[in-house]
């Protein structure tokens, strides 16, 4: 029969019309809909408490980068003459740019997690 229909549009059409219309949708129970919304009511709240601290850390973040990139462009002629050479203001760069990403990736690590 399916190659019937596959071979018949018009009969594949019809078959799918009826099969919406005899489909009768089911809502769920009023006690389900209340739990639900209990949820997310709860869910959109705990998210309105966390915000701050969320904004906070991000703040936190920036002004430490900023700060620590402060002190780099402050202390670079020191900084090359303490690791010897040309070359050695970029190593000491390499250092940190890995520090700062291996910290946002832990941050980024640990927010995925507690929103999990």
């Amino acid at each position: 029969m399916s190659d019937n229909l596959q071979n018949n549009d018009s009969r594949l059409d019809l078959l799918i019309k009826n099969m919406a219309q005899d489909h009768q949708p089911q809502l769920p129970s009023p006690g389900v809909i209340w739990w639900r919304a209990q949820i997310q009511k709860k869910l959109a709240e705990k998210e309105r408490v966390e915000r701050p601290m969320m904004i906070m850390r991000v703040a936190v973040l920036a002004l430490s980068a900023a700060l620590v990139l402060g002190i780099l462009v402050v202390n670079w002629r020191e900084i090359g003459t303490m690791a010897g050479g040309d070359s050695g203001p970029f190593f000491v760069l390499g250092i940190f740019a890995a520090a700062a990403l291996v910290l946002a990736g832990s941050l980024l690590f640990k927010e995925s997690m507690g929103k999990s």
